[in-house]
């Protein structure tokens, strides 16, 4: 099972991702959280993609 770490967010920010889940259910975000962690991920893959490229 994985290990989670507590993060601050502003809540201004937390309001505008929660406001997208809220007009588009289609996304399928249930929370917040998961909206977050699959943004992150996303960001994280797309650096790793991006090093991978700039050392060839």
């Amino acid at each position: 099972m994985p290990r989670y770490r507590t993060i601050r967010i502003p809540d201004d920010l937390v309001k505008s991702i929660q406001e997208i889940i809220d007009d588009h259910k289609e996304l399928g975000y249930r929370s917040h959280s998961e909206f977050i962690i699959d943004a992150v991920r996303r960001r994280v893959e797309e650096f790793i993609n991006f090093s991978q490229n700039s050392s060839k």
